[in-house]
Parts: C-alpha cells; structure tokens; sequence
C-alpha cells in the first residue's frame, strides 16, 4: 500500500525524484545543491509529468514506488539522495561516515532507470 499526501511544488519536480520539506509547513521541493534536506518522500514516476512552481503535488510517504537512481544501483543496497539537487536516488557508500537512509532498492538498475525503491526513513554509520 502506498501512503500519498498532497503538497504543493515550491521548485519544479520530475517524476520519480526525491523531495524534502519546503519552506512551509505543506510545501515540498527537491533537494539542495549536495542533497541536502529533511527527506518527505517520493513523487512517483507513474504521475508522467513534471511538477511547475506552485503546482500541488501529490507525494508517496510510504510503500513500493519507482524511483528515478542518480547512479547505477543494485536490489538490497539502502538508497539515500544523491549529493545533487536531482533528487535522484543513489546507493549507500562504503566510506566511513553517517547517512540518511531513505529507502531500500527493490531492484538493480543504471543510471537514469526508474527502480522500484521501498520508502523507509533511517540513519546509518559505515
């Protein structure tokens, strides 16, 4: 089951991309220039169009959504932003360091695929 909720756009979002809250309290945009934010959820690929300034939005909390990935990907690697502001997914790295989990991939993929991801929000220390 996916949980959605409707936003409205505060910058313009691709379908299967990230977003993180806005500057209101029902506002959601795609990251920053390194990806950063504190991650809503995902405006699933299925929507096939892209969101303008001002536009609502409707955004997966929770579930199985495609999502577009930042790089080449693999199914059981953590997804987490890619330190762009794509709001493209990408895998965890294997560098020491703390990161923001945002989902699990579901299946492997290139880059610029659209991947089934599992939206669950989580911190984790490699």
């Amino acid at each position: 089951m996916i949980n959605r909720r409707p936003y409205i756009a505060e910058t313009a979002v691709k379908p299967g991309c990230a977003v993180v809250q806005g500057k209101a309290d029902n506002g959601v945009k795609t990251p920053g220039a390194k990806g950063e934010g504190d991650f809503i959820g995902i405006y699933s690929f299925e929507a096939n169009e892209e969101k303008a300034v001002g536009e609502p939005i409707g955004i997966a909390l929770h579930g199985v959504v495609k999502a577009l990935t930042g790089g080449n990907v693999s199914a059981g690697k953590k997804a987490m932003l890619k330190a762009d502001a794509s709001g493209t997914l990408t895998v965890l790295p294997e560098t020491s360091g703390k990161y923001s989990v945002v989902g699990t991939f579901l299946e492997s993929g290139f880059s610029g695929d659209y991947v089934d991801v599992l939206i669950e929000r989580g911190a984790v220390a490699v």
